[in-house]
């Protein structure tokens, strides 16, 4: 978690101050549209193989623990080497196909696919031996520090944008190589030649990997498709706009990803036990801590925007940012209270299911971006997302619940509602204004978050 709350400091000096320091509104948004479409393709290609090894992987010992390993690494490597080899070969071919307004990019978003692939395998490996700081580390400060001094550098007119963007997937790739290395250093166990296991698990492991690729790429689709939308629909600088929206509305995600990181093994084995006890306490408790902490963040990020925004070099630029970032927040808020369903059905019998559902939630979201940033702009994104997870979560909550009989809501979540609200108001309410009101707004917010850490902490 450290490595995660210093990852998230150094996205801070990166996102709100040296990125629009260094950068156009477009280069931003070419940055950004990168990133989120490696982050997209790569899910699809690597074939939901990560997937498999974390829900399997206790079913193995000795040799074949070992020969299941070998051939997920076999077939993971076989993707990463295809999908390099294609966006380096083709790159004007993808930048039509993508309208990039630079064909040099398409080989930097190869090398971030091909790194992606490599990092989500080997967390995914080092999850099943509960040692993911390492991993979360080298990524969220090591790339995130060398993004810092390269775009430093780009300030200082010491190297271009270009440059800039090759060293940014070249560390995708170091970092992606060197946690697979250190996650099968973690399991110990001798890599071997392909081949089947002749366990009679064939036919279960092909259709969990192959519903696992729709799984992933929707999961990504998820994460992304804000992104590619915004550019296809207005233009690359409404996606430099939105990015910042998007970074100071979701850092929150941040903690988020570690801890579905961490507890899908533990759900995997739960139900491989039938444990449903264990299951519930553990979905009612992720519910709790993670509405405390997407409340957290809307009551200390909303009332402080504007100071916020004054910290960005060219400030106005990024105006129409504000009030995507509210919904971004609501939006964070609604999903992260319903807990993590999404993990306990993906990792289970259900994960038939939270495929369809997930396909759902994708499709909505298409249709209502289409329909509302037009309308709105990127103010149609945050529309988008309250609506569609308002909805999604309700459905797998109700899923749960009449399958299982779990469900993650107790009168704490009401409490911790109560309790943002009376903080929000306190703090947005005070006719103050200037360093004054600022400093009278923030104290409200701290006597009122540590007023509700003494009355929460044992019940969260």
């Amino acid at each position: 978690m450290v490595s995660n709350f210093i990852g998230i400091g150094l996205g801070v000096i990166n996102n709100i101050w040296l990125f629009p320091l260094a950068f156009s509104l477009e280069e931003i948004g070419i940055y950004r549209w990168v990133e989120r479409t490696g982050v997209l393709l790569a899910a699809f290609a690597l074939l939901g193989v990560h997937r498999t090894y974390v829900r399997y992987q206790n079913k193995f010992d000795g040799e074949a623990a070992s020969q299941f390993l070998s051939n997920i690494l076999f077939i993971a490597a076989t993707a990463i080497i295809i999908m390099g080899i294609i966006f380096s070969i083709f790159p004007q071919s993808f930048a039509e196909v993508f309208n990039l307004p630079k064909h040099e990019q398409i080989r930097v978003l190869g090398l971030i696919i091909a790194g992606t692939m490599a990092y989500t395998l080997g967390l995914s490996i080092a999850s099943t031996a509960k040692r993911i700081s390492i991993p979360f580390f080298l990524k969220n400060v090591g790339i995130r520090l060398m993004l810092l001094i390269t775009a430093f550098l780009v300030s200082t007119n010491a190297i271009g944008f270009e440059v800039w963007m090759s060293c940014f997937a070249s560390a995708h790739l170091i970092v992606g190589i060197a946690v697979l290395g250190y996650s099968l250093f973690l399991k110990g166990l001798p890599l071997r030649m392909p081949k089947a296991l002749n366990l009679g698990l064939g036919r279960e492991l092909f259709f969990f990997s192959s519903s696992g690729i729709v799984m992933a790429v929707m999961t990504m689709s998820l994460a992304t498709i804000d992104s590619q939308m915004v550019a296809s629909l207005l233009d690359y600088e409404a996606l430099g706009v939105y990015s910042l929206a998007f970074f100071i509305g979701s850092f929150v995600d941040g903690v988020r990803r570690p801890v579905s990181q961490a507890l899908s093994p533990q759900f995997a084995n739960h139900w491989n036990d039938k444990n449903s006890v264990a299951l519930q306490k553990i979905y009612s408790r992720t519910s709790r801590v993670l509405m405390s902490v997407a409340l957290l963040s809307f009551v200390t990020i909303v009332p402080n925007l504007d100071a916020i925004f004054n910290l960005i070099p060219n400030a106005a630029r990024f105006e129409p940012a504000k009030s995507v970032v509210v919904l971004i927040l609501i939006s964070r808020v609604i999903d992260f209270s319903f807990g993590a369903n999404g993990e306990i059905l993906s990792n289970g019998p259900h994960f038939k299911w939270n495929l369809m559902a997930i396909t759902g939630l994708v499709g909505m979201l298409i249709s209502l971006n289409f329909v509302l940033i037009p309308k709105f702009g990127i103010d149609g994104v945050g529309y988008s997302l309250i609506i569609a997870y308002s909805v999604f979560n309700a459905v797998k909550a109700f899923y749960l619940f009449r399958k299982e009989q779990i469900q993650p809501f107790t009168w704490v979540q009401l409490q911790l509602l109560i309790l943002a609200m009376i903080i929000y108001l306190g703090a947005t309410l005070i006719e103050l204004e200037g360093f004054l009101g600022l400093i009278i707004s923030n104290l409200i917010i701290l006597l009122g978050c540590t007023i509700g850490y003494a009355w929460f902490k044992n019940k969260i």
